[in-house]
């Protein structure tokens, strides 16, 4: 008799994780978050709904997971983008990040979805979220830090302001989605006009 058992290739762990994130990120997005079941979204990535607990412990678990692992790329991007033209001047150089925040957006358009959903996060998972975003905004101080502008300025009052952009830059990519129209490039420019050239007046006093 011919042997009709199937046999499951076993996943690694980490493309296991990879997989279950970005069904996830899609669930989320399309069902919302409430709406979202372990149940579907199991279904789909092809494992047994006990196994995603396995990974991540409830479904806020995996919600903050997907939230986090968007964060991270954000991230990265900021600390590739602040590095890739060291010659430019110091306000193209600004710029060119901010511009690249809402590529980013524009171009992941489910990723910023699950960001705007944050404050469904509570407890751990919300903790855990706010660490990534106090690193986006320390790499974003370490950039501005790195520009002769801002060279001999007070470390804390560098990472106010850069606080101060990254909020402008939310706020504006979330009233980009409500009311589209403006493109990345007149977001950016848009920011710096209104923040970037605003800090002017804070860096010319302290020279």
């Amino acid at each position: 008799m011919a042997d009709t058992s199937v046999h499951r290739t076993r996943v690694p762990r980490a493309e296991r994780e990879v997989q279950m994130l970005q069904v996830a990120e899609q669930v989320f997005v399309a069902r919302g978050i409430r709406a979202a079941t372990m149940d579907e979204i199991a279904e789909r990535v092809g494992v047994t709904k006990p196994l995603i607990y396995d990974y991540f412990g409830s479904k806020e678990g995996l919600l903050a997971a997907t939230i986090e692992k968007g964060r991270r790329q954000l991230l990265g991007l900021i600390i590739d983008t602040w590095s890739e033209h060291p010659e430019l001047p110091v306000r193209d150089r600004m710029r060119a990040v901010v511009r690249a925040w809402f590529d980013f957006i524009d171009e992941h358009e489910q990723v910023f979805a699950l960001l705007r959903a944050e404050g469904a996060l509570v407890g751990a998972a919300a903790e855990s979220v706010e660490r990534i975003r106090q690193q986006t905004a320390k790499a974003f101080a370490e950039g501005m830090r790195g520009l002769p502008a801002f060279a001999g300025l007070p470390p804390g009052l560098v990472t106010g302001m850069a606080e101060i952009v990254i909020g402008g830059c939310e706020r504006l990519a979330v009233s980009r989605v409500e009311a589209p129209g403006l493109s990345a490039p007149d977001a950016a420019d848009l920011i710096m006009t209104t923040i970037w050239d605003g800090l002017g007046s804070v860096r010319a006093g302290r020279r």
